[in-house]
């Protein structure tokens, strides 16, 4: 179904007399560089009319957006709807306009890639291009193989085909001043020795991390080893997620196989094995100056009416940790 003019007229009519009947967003409890934002597929499990909204809902400071290879954007929605793409300037644009009438950001977009052999595909060139004018600053490229839980190539070519690819991102991140980051996770990533050989390929400033402690968890690494690693690599950091399991006692010290009872045992930020505000002090030390996704997979375990609350808490609780760093 077509999404027309006069729908789109009404519902940001809507939007502005919303945007004015809340609190500002931006307060300064929030040291700069530190906002917390929402991974943009949490918000359609709210099931509220529009992503915007939805957003404004929990008290999110602002959406990380998902694109496809397409270049559209599947859960930036409007009803039933989704308007957005980052295919143009034009189109890019206003998804900014549309953020700041709500008086949100937009400032990451997660870009899931396949691994090429014939270098970075066409459509992540042309996403740096257009994303400036959605008001984006960083893309992260989760970058994975066609078996995301089992090594299907050799890590020396993994290692070689990534840098390629990424080297690629990264001339022409400076050109268009957009910060890039790969992720760490599936079964390539989320090993110490994989992510020493990539990123020492290029300078901190040029290219960093989207570090995610549970993707580490995921993999089965002890709570211990969980630690070290993030530890180590959070100078590497340029975004930060966070979500949190909560595994039996008795496993938590142990090595787990891949992603072991991880959906089961997916709990909301403040009630899970990992300790936040230890580990948000070692980005702090690290000089950190990122923006901070909540990415909580446990909302399906939980009936719709509660999951905005939820959230809502995710984020009060991240928010008190980075008050009291400051």
């Amino acid at each position: 179904m077509r999404f027309t003019t006069n729908r789109l007229s009404s519902f940001f009519i809507a939007l502005v007399a919303f945007s004015m009947s809340v609190s500002p967003v931006f307060g300064e409890e929030t040291p700069k560089g530190w906002e917390v934002i929402l991974c943009n597929p949490l918000l359609r499990k709210l099931e509220m009319d529009n992503v915007w909204m939805a957003a404004k809902e929990t008290g999110a400071k602002g959406i990380e957006i998902n694109v496809k290879s397409d270049l559209t954007c599947p859960n930036l929605f409007v009803g039933k709807e989704t308007p957005y793409r980052l295919d143009t300037s034009k189109d890019a644009a206003k998804i900014k306009v549309h953020a700041e009438q709500m008086g949100l950001k937009t400032p990451v977009v997660c870009a899931p890639v396949s691994l090429d052999p014939n270098g970075a595909p066409e459509w992540t060139k042309k996403l740096i291009e257009m994303v400036p004018y959605a008001g984006v600053e960083l893309i992260y490229f989760p970058i994975t193989t066609d078996k995301f839980s089992e090594q299907t190539i050799e890590d020396a070519e993994f290692i070689r085909q990534a840098v390629a690819m990424i080297k690629e991102w990264v001339e022409l991140g400076e050109k268009h001043h957009v910060a890039i980051a790969i992720e760490n996770l599936s079964v390539y990533w989320n090993r110490p020795e994989i992510l020493h050989a990539v990123l020492a390929q290029f300078p901190p400033e040029k290219f960093g991390l989207n570090l995610d402690p549970i993707n580490l968890y995921w993999y089965g690494h002890s709570i211990n080893t969980v630690y070290a690693i993030t530890e180590e690599f959070a100078p590497r950091a340029r975004y930060f997620h966070v979500k949190n399991v909560a595994h039996p006692p008795e496993m938590q010290m142990t090595t787990r196989p891949i992603g072991w009872e991880y959906e089961k045992n997916s709990v909301p930020v403040p009630e899970g094995d990992l300790n936040f505000e230890r580990i948000l002090g070692w980005l702090k030390n690290a000089g950190f100056q990122g923006y901070i996704g909540i990415e909580d997979d446990s909302l399906g375990h939980y009936p719709k009416e509660q999951r905005a609350e939820i959230l809502r808490h995710d984020i009060e609780y991240v928010e008190r940790i980075i008050s009291r760093l400051k």
